[in-house]
């Protein structure tokens, strides 16, 4: 069995190991060492990375009680190495479960919801609630968080005797058998967790919850500590330098720009769609009727522009085909008062590589071949 020095001392950054054993698997190493300051992955907390001699663990995870090193390379059995833990890595994640730990003790403690599931992604960390929260509870969570960290409050790992783990009241996903290893923050959490977590909450420097979301009838509430907390502060609070600058507004006054921007656009696109509708009136009034059946071809025409263009042409012919598009490929809009439009639609679209559907009154899709060749066919085919 390997001895798990992380469990002891999650500090340690280098250790010197022996190899037990190396297999490949589909092109992956796995190597087992005697002992290891490796975290495999488990309880929401991902795998640590670094290095073991010359080889890059990848990942670290444990199956059947086997802590197993991903290696980039074989290595030999009872070969001495030194690890080497991403530090950076480990000690993010040892930030980032000590504050979920004082969050979801507090909601428990609050409102007697539990943490029933926890993710420490690449991006954010996330914790699952069994209850309903609103946006300024939580924030009140927040707000009570670091105070922890502010009064630095000690976070204490204990294995209880069987006899005091029975009255000892803590959080759990599940029930445990065996050695429970506690973690407790006094006053904020209690909880089983096999995790890695700093000493002291000071460590944990900032707790951050960014947004809540309803899930599973309760909520998902995505959070951040520590240093990541910290870079996540500076690079939202850069991009709203940058947008305050963009909108001549102050940072704090960004959102209040934002909205009236948005009003002015909504204002301007209204504006513009009712000039398109004139102009599409005064084309249709201009456009010069043949006969029955006539034929418009355009350019690319947006949105319902094609189809509202063939509703005006039908006011002044019986039967409308209007091309949108260019180089033998078109968009159509067919409107025939007799009820006929399918099947004019499938006698054309047959002849012309064409698909599309509608009523009888109106069908529309795509057309290939020439213009003035479609323009004939149609204006001739009574």
């Amino acid at each position: 069995m390997t001895e798990r020095l992380f469990e002891t001392n999650p500090y340690i950054r280098e250790f010197e190991a022996r190899v037990l054993k190396c297999t490949e698997k589909d092109g992956r190493y796995f190597t087992e060492l005697d002992q290891t300051a490796f975290f495999p992955e488990g309880g929401g907390q991902p795998g640590d990375r670094g290095f073991v001699g010359e080889a890059v663990v990848k990942d670290t995870h444990e199956t059947d009680g086997c802590i197993l090193h991903e290696t980039d390379r074989p290595l030999k059995e009872g070969q001495k190495v030194c690890g080497i833990l991403d530090w950076h890595f480990r000690y993010s994640n040892m930030q980032n479960h000590g504050g979920e730990h004082i969050v979801s003790g507090l909601i428990h403690q609050k409102y007697g919801y539990d943490n029933v599931g926890f993710h420490m992604g690449s991006e954010e960390i996330t914790i699952d609630i069994n209850g309903e929260l609103t946006w300024e509870q939580v924030m009140a969570v927040e707000e009570e968080a670091n105070r922890a960290v502010l009064e630095n409050v000690p976070i204490q790992t204990t294995i209880p005797t069987a006899e005091a783990l029975r009255t000892l009241d803590y959080r759990s996903k599940k029930a445990l058998e065996g050695d429970v290893r506690i973690v407790e923050i006094p006053g904020y959490d209690r909880c089983a967790c096999c995790g890695t977590h700093v000493l002291r909450a000071g460590e944990i420097h900032l707790i951050k919850i960014l947004w809540m979301q309803n899930y599973k009838g309760g909520v998902r509430i995505g959070m951040l500590s520590g240093i990541r907390a910290l870079k996540d502060y500076g690079n939202k609070h850069d991009n709203v330098t940058k947008i305050s600058h963009l909108l001549s507004a102050k940072t704090g006054e960004v959102y209040d720009a934002v909205e009236r921007l948005q009003k002015e656009n909504a204002d301007l696109k209204y504006q513009m769609i009712q000039i398109k509708k004139e102009m599409l009136a005064m084309k249709a009034a201009a456009f010069p009727m043949t006969g029955e059946a006539v034929c418009a071809v355009e350019g690319d025409m947006k949105g319902n522009e094609l189809r509202d263009y063939a509703n005006l042409l039908a006011k002044r012919a019986k039967r409308v085909l209007v091309l949108s598009g260019g180089d033998g490929s078109w968009r159509y809009v067919l409107t025939d008062a007799e009820k006929k439009a399918k099947d004019f639609g499938f006698e054309m679209q047959t002849l012309y590589q064409g698909k599309g559907g509608g009523s009888p009154l109106m069908v529309q899709g795509t057309l290939s071949g020439d213009a003035e060749e479609i323009r004939s066919w149609f204006e001739n085919h009574l």
